[in-house]
């Protein structure tokens, strides 16, 4: 196996489809199969299990998912090394341990203005990034915004959606109780480097309500297409909205829930901080002066 084979897996488990996967690697589905073949045959298993015509990621497949996303994250860093050891520039790394759209638009903002400092973007905990580089800023969720602690807040989180395939009745509504979703199936976002599921889950259990779980999933791709082939319904919180492709096949509804305010923000280390880490979190402190945090 090479890293196009790596590549390759890990689209068709981002999409739950060799179809898919074939388009967006601008290659013949008969090519893409036969790669999956040869690496299910180099592995000794089977590295996903059919649901109707979807392809969903099964324990042995989690496994090499998170083992070849991590081979090519850290391959990619050696490449843009080499690239760019000639032209030193400074550079952010951020564990982002929690969406946020509002922070994506601020990297966004940033880069466009300081183009000397590279970001850097890791996913996980800070228990699972032991062979990653040392972040400067970790993105996460706090329970209560503490002043005192070297936390800048980005957003809160307060208030729940369903997002419902429009061949369930449930479509129809305007809005949702948690009662109405207990005889329904549901589609959850569980990282193949965690146990844990994703908050909306979380927050179900501390509401008192246990969803019933159709299937995990290791990436939101593969989520939003299991939903949209008629998996379960998804939910997700009002500030990761964004990350829900814009279709018509299906509804985004509020969900009646007695949610607690969280807070989603950046935290740091005072000693660790360089001239790039105060000229960014300068920037970002200018970019949310207006929420009055």
């Amino acid at each position: 196996m090479n890293t196009r084979d790596l590549q390759i897996f890990l689209k068709i488990a981002d999409y739950n489809s060799i179809t898919r996967a074939a388009e967006d690697m601008q290659m013949s589905q008969p090519a893409v199969s036969s790669i999956l073949k040869r690496l299910e045959e180099e592995t000794g298993h089977a590295l996903f299990s059919r649901k109707g015509k979807w392809l969903i990621v099964n324990e042995q497949g989690k496994l090499f998912y998170r083992s070849a996303r991590k081979f090519l994250e850290e391959f990619s860093h050696v490449q843009e090394g080499l690239y760019l050891g000639d032209f030193p520039q400074a550079e952010l790394v951020f564990r982002i341990c929690r969406n946020s759209d509002l922070l994506y638009a601020i990297l966004g903002r940033f880069a466009e203005q300081n183009s000397d400092i590279r970001l850097v973007l890791q996913r996980g905990s800070a228990e699972q990034q032991e062979n990653f580089r040392k972040a400067d800023f970790t993105v996460s969720l706090e329970k209560e915004y503490n002043r005192k602690k070297r936390f800048l807040p980005l957003e809160h989180r307060a208030a729940l959606y369903a997002i419902v395939p429009k061949k369930n009745p449930l479509s129809a509504r305007n809005r949702l109780s948690l009662g109405d979703l207990l005889d329904q199936s549901f589609v959850f976002l569980k990282n193949s480097d965690d146990s844990i599921p994703e908050g909306a889950y979380q927050a179900c259990l501390q509401m008192g309500f246990r969803p019933r779980v159709s299937v995990f999933v290791d990436s939101n791709n593969s989520k939003y297409s299991a939903i949209r082939a008629g998996c379960g319904i998804g939910l997700a919180f009002d500030n990761e909205l964004s990350l829900a492709p814009r279709i018509e096949e299906w509804r985004v509804i509020p969900v009646l829930a007695p949610l607690n305010v969280e807070w989603i923000g950046i935290s740091w280390s005072e000693e660790q901080l360089t001239e790039a880490g105060t000229r960014f979190l300068t920037f970002v402190e200018q970019e949310v002066r207006g929420y009055g945090y």
